[in-house]
């Protein structure tokens, strides 16, 4: 017998999906007829914000490419709002403008799966379960981070997508080989936002930036507590409130920005901290990009900024005290080891990090002619002609 909270869920499911089913039937002609014979780019990344690569290649167009028709969604009350009615022209996200160019527009752009559309979910299992395609425009995957991991829900057939663009030349490899996509379909063109990675102000500041776990995110029965009551959270947690690092960040005159990763960004005010020189960096109020080309050193898990950080050539440490549960219950292994192919060492105890965090300190946060090597290798596409490779290879899509 099916409980009642998940009768409702379900009737709550089956509902959004029938007016998401009544839009597209109601507004996908007049989309088409408004605009079927004009060159509309749709650019966008979640719908919330603008920080990303789709920002970074909405600002190339509209900076470039002034002729270029194209719009950014992004909702009214973001707060990267601003920063596009700067650039040119905002869709309100879910708005009946956005519907109308979303059926209308010949190319979609996002960092995520259907992030241009108002409903990711809806649109992504349409798409994939029909023969014929959904949307008019040609659908082009910026990517939110570098792809390291085994994700089935991003082979080709899970996502129909005309060009996936990847920012490292092993992934690229990678998904060309193992992910079914066509040949054309898959291209290393370096990421939009790496453009923006060459000039570089880094003051004595360490960041703390760990990624999320699904398991606790988007339990069966969600509650906070679960998050709360977690290995990964008192890990953090412990971590931040503990004298060690307040110690280090002292002895070295260092700021310790802790930034969490955008699932988790609910639950900052949670933690604590003991020294005015560790600050939990929200997401309204602090710029990743930023961070990233400002700090010195970044200390991770598993999220893929280190890759950014390392595209820079700055060090990077890796704390994975759950690695076995994580693989189990979040992503499965890929093609990157970080023991054979990271770019800084891994610590599985608190202890053993700090030890490595003071040894960066004590010299400078120089990276290891090693580590130097790897990355090297990994991006071989390394100037600010990212932009320009991903708009050419849009154009030449057949």
């Amino acid at each position: 017998m099916i409980k009642p909270e998940k009768a409702k869920q379900h009737i709550r499911i089956a509902f959004n999906f029938g007016m998401e089913i009544l839009k597209t039937a109601m507004l996908y002609p007049v989309g088409w007829l408004l605009y079927r014979k004009k060159n509309i780019w749709l650019i966008s990344e979640r719908g919330t914000e603008a920080r990303d690569n789709g920002y970074h290649f909405f600002r190339y167009l509209r900076e470039k490419h002034p002729e270029i028709e194209c719009y950014y969604v992004i909702a009214k009350d973001s707060p990267d709002r601003k920063r596009i009615e700067a650039l040119g022209e905002a869709v309100e996200y879910r708005s009946l403008r956005h519907y109308l160019l979303l059926f209308g527009a010949r190319y979609l752009v996002s960092t995520h799966i259907m992030g241009f559309t108002p409903n990711c979910g809806f649109y992504n299992h349409i798409q994939t379960r029909i023969e014929r395609k959904v949307l008019r425009g040609k659908t082009v995957f910026l990517q939110h981070g570098i792809t390291k991991d085994n994700l089935s829900y991003l082979y080709q057939e899970n996502t129909k997508l005309d060009l996936f663009i990847c920012g490292a030349k092993p992934e690229y490899e990678y998904i060309a080989k193992n992910w079914h996509y066509q040949h054309d379909e898959v291209q290393y063109m370096g990421f939009a936002r790496f453009d923006a990675l060459h000039e570089q102000k880094i003051k004595r500041q360490i960041l703390i930036m760990p990624t999320w776990r699904r398991w606790l995110k988007y339990p069966a029965n969600a509650k906070k507590t679960s998050i709360l009551d977690s290995p990964y959270f008192q890990s953090w947690c412990g971590l931040l409130k503990g004298e060690k690092l307040a110690a280090l960040a002292e002895k070295y005159q260092v700021q310790i920005i802790f930034y969490p990763h955008y699932e988790m960004q609910e639950y900052i005010n949670q933690f604590e901290t003991v020294s005015d020189k560790i600050v939990l960096a929200d997401f309204a109020h602090y710029d990743v990009q930023q961070l990233l080309k400002e700090s010195m050193l970044l200390i991770t898990d598993y999220s893929s900024v280190f890759f950014d950080f390392a595209y820079m050539e700055k060090p990077v440490l890796y704390y994975q005290f759950d690695e076995a549960e994580y693989r189990a219950r979040h992503y499965a292994q890929g093609y990157f080891d970080y023991r054979r192919d990271g770019f800084g060492e891994v610590a599985t105890e608190e202890d053993a990090l700090f030890d490595l965090l003071e040894q960066y300190l004590e010299n400078g946060c120089g990276l290891k002619p090693e580590y130097r090597e790897r990355i090297q290798g990994f991006f071989p596409l390394h100037d600010q002609n990212n932009c320009e490779r991903i708009y050419r290879e849009i154009l030449d899509m057949k």
